[in-house]
């Protein structure tokens, strides 16, 4: 399930790098459906790691495959309803998109009741699960890399709300790093190897 995390956020990033490009050389309305489909993939992603945390939960009497498409589902319906915002997202003339503050609420708190509430409490139950010191370490490696993607995310709504350009700029840069750093750690904690 971790690997649909990594596709799916892969797939967001290639998409944004695409729009990115087509605004830059040729823009137009294409730009909106791919920068649609950029921050679809990217926030639907985050419901393979509440998969893959309850997996390792191993509640296999509770949450079984059909209850984790069932997740995936809601998941995407609901943050595609959020995408859907009637005039949440707006463009500059350069096609920039910027999201209104009701839509930058929105998705906050979707998000924190989505996603960051339930990694941090399914979290600590997996990590009072794991006795051996090593896979300790592992998580703990794990849960700061998905802590670092919370803090992407909440920035980049933010980034794509505030129009301050001093913000924007320092942001643009922290993101990269963060990004790297946040990947890698999920990678060696968790995602490598058990």
């Amino acid at each position: 399930m971790l690997s649909g995390f990594y596709f799916t956020v892969c797939f967001g990033l290639v998409m944004n790098v695409i729009a990115v490009l087509i605004a830059f050389f040729s823009p137009g309305d294409f730009i909106v459906i791919l920068y649609f489909l950029a921050t679809y993939l990217s926030m639907f992603s985050f419901v393979f790691v509440i998969v893959f945390i309850l997996t390792l939960l191993k509640l296999k009497d509770s949450f079984t495959l059909k209850k984790a498409f069932v997740i995936i589902l809601a998941y995407g319906t609901v943050w595609l309803l959020l995408h859907l915002f009637p005039g949440g997202v707006t463009y500059s003339e350069n096609w920039v998109p910027i999201y209104s503050s009701s839509l930058f609420i929105a998705a906050n708190i979707l998000f924190t009741f989505s996603f960051t509430i339930p990694v941090i409490y399914y979290s600590f139950r997996l990590r009072r699960l794991f006795k051996d010191a090593n896979l300790k370490r592992k998580l703990s490696l794990f849960i700061f890399g998905i802590t670092t993607l919370i803090i992407i995310v909440y920035g980049v709504l933010l980034y794509n709300t505030w129009q301050d350009p001093t913000f924007k700029t320092v942001w643009g840069v922290s993101v990269i790093v963060l990004l790297i750093s946040s990947g890698l750690l999920i990678y060696y904690g968790i995602g490598r190897d058990l």
